[in-house]
């Protein structure tokens, strides 16, 4: 059990080190040396959520308080969080909080 939260400590790492950056699970798997089914697997278990469903709160997470303590537009809001397109940014936004992103 321990040798697993070592383990989904260091993918959080990662995750947080890259999260601007294009993640898939292939990549985090990469970097973590794990296969990623075992990864995804691993992950989901220890922590509830697909890597996926973690990246992208993370991500929500960021931009939430960007929108909240920046006069940033949403667009450039949406990219700094680590989306590529604001209609990403704003489909994922409104499907979590049930609400729009607004500035």
């Amino acid at each position: 059990m321990q040798k697993n939260i070592q383990n989904i400590t260091a993918v959080i790492e990662y995750i947080e080190a890259h999260l601007t950056e294009k993640l898939d699970l292939d990549t985090i798997a990469d970097a973590v040396h794990y296969s990623k089914y075992h990864l995804h697997r691993m992950f989901a278990d220890m922590t509830g959520l697909t890597a996926h469903d973690y990246i992208q709160r993370r991500r929500l997470t960021e931009a939430e308080q960007l929108l909240d303590f920046s006069s940033n537009p949403i667009m450039e809001i949406g990219l700094l969080a680590g989306f590529e397109r604001q209609q990403a940014f704003t489909g994922t936004f409104t499907a979590l909080y049930k609400v729009t992103p607004i500035t």
